[in-house]
């Protein structure tokens, strides 16, 4: 799950240029939340990192995290998912190929996959209606192989 420190450290100094090119101040808190971002490579959520921090004796609050990723999503450094929860899950981006995502609507596991064939459908079916894609996002709504049929059957009688 861990990336090794280097691309940490070249994800960190990516971070630190477009700060300054934005205009955004470096803070050892900032950096903590972001070298943490680009460690992590699930799926995570602001409570996750609030929770690990706080795991961890470390001090950071809910609006300081919020605003943390704000600025990494400006900077384009991580995506935002909505994934169809109540809360968002957030995803770094540098050193990470485009992929698209299947989650599984009764455990909530979630796969990445990447196909090139889909990827050249998408594009054609983009340039057919008169557009010219600039990014997107899949997401397929499944039920897992590992779920039991009860489990299916409880969750969509609710």
């Amino acid at each position: 799950m861990q990336k090794g420190s280097s691309n940490v450290a070249r994800e960190m100094s990516l971070l630190k240029e477009r700060m300054q090119k934005s205009q955004f101040k470096s803070t050892p808190q900032r950096d903590e939340i972001a070298e943490w971002v680009f460690k992590t490579h699930d799926h995570f959520t602001v409570e996750d990192l609030i929770t690990d921090f706080r795991g961890k004796g470390k001090k950071v609050s809910q609006a300081t995290a919020y605003r943390v990723i704000q600025m990494m999503l400006q900077l384009k450094l991580i995506e935002e998912h909505d994934f169809g929860k109540d809360y968002k899950f957030y995803e770094h981006t540098p050193g990470h190929e485009h992929h698209d995502h299947i989650i599984c609507i009764d455990c909530g596991k979630i796969i990445e996959f990447s196909d090139p064939t889909l990827e050249a459908l998408k594009e054609k079916i983009t340039l057919k209606n008169g557009f010219k894609m600039r990014e997107h996002h899949l997401t397929i709504y499944a039920e897992c192989t590992r779920c039991t049929p009860e489990k299916r059957s409880y969750k969509s009688s609710k």
